[in-house]
């Protein structure tokens, strides 16, 4: 087989005429919250099984649908008598789409103000679900009795606010800018 001579590098500071090529990408945050509301909530506190997830509807952040996960009971049985929660990746653009995001999750008080609350992330999220993003231990179900008076009221609700950053990139061509730069540093005009 006929070898040829092996290929060369420029000198550094030198570029191949018309041979660079260029790209960009731009950072951003996107934000949302979703509330989710269970009606009739001293019924499931009793008997939703450990491990068993009250999901809420779908919501978009950042180009991502979402779920969150309510677990009266405790996600397993290492959390039994606490309430978890997670948020899920519940779809995403492309097969092996994941995201990046950070969330804020709180049970409300009647007047919308958070009574029990935490943050999680950064985390790295995909449809798969192979990953627990999600708080095991937001509040003991014995302190959430205790705490009932002020988000229950007479209407035996419990509202959940979750508030969602996700990590958006964008990444574009940049050909023109990328020629000035040839241009510049190889002296063509």
């Amino acid at each position: 087989m006929p070898s040829g001579p092996a290929p060369t590098l420029l000198p550094f500071g030198r570029l191949a005429p018309g041979a660079l090529s260029g790209s960009a990408t731009r950072a951003r945050q996107a934000t949302g919250t979703h509330l989710h509301r269970i009606d009739g909530y001293s019924l499931v506190d009793g008997t939703v099984a450990t491990g068993t997830a009250i999901r809420s509807s779908q919501f978009h952040v950042g180009g991502h649908q979402w779920e969150l996960l309510y677990y009266p009971n405790g996600v397993n049985h290492l959390h039994r008598g606490f309430v978890s929660v997670a948020l899920s990746l519940a779809s995403a653009a492309g097969e092996d789409a994941a995201a990046t995001a950070s969330y804020r999750v709180s049970i409300l008080d009647y007047a919308g103000n958070p009574v029990h609350s935490r943050i999680v992330g950064p985390r790295a999220f995909d449809r798969r679900g192979s990953r627990w993003n999600g708080v095991e231990e937001l509040v003991a179900a014995e302190e959430l009795v205790k705490t009932a008076a002020l988000f229950l009221v007479k209407d035996d609700r419990l509202t959940v606010r979750c508030d969602v950053a996700v990590l958006v990139t964008e990444t574009r061509p940049r050909n023109r800018w990328f020629m000035q730069l040839d241009r510049a540093i190889n002296g063509f005009r």
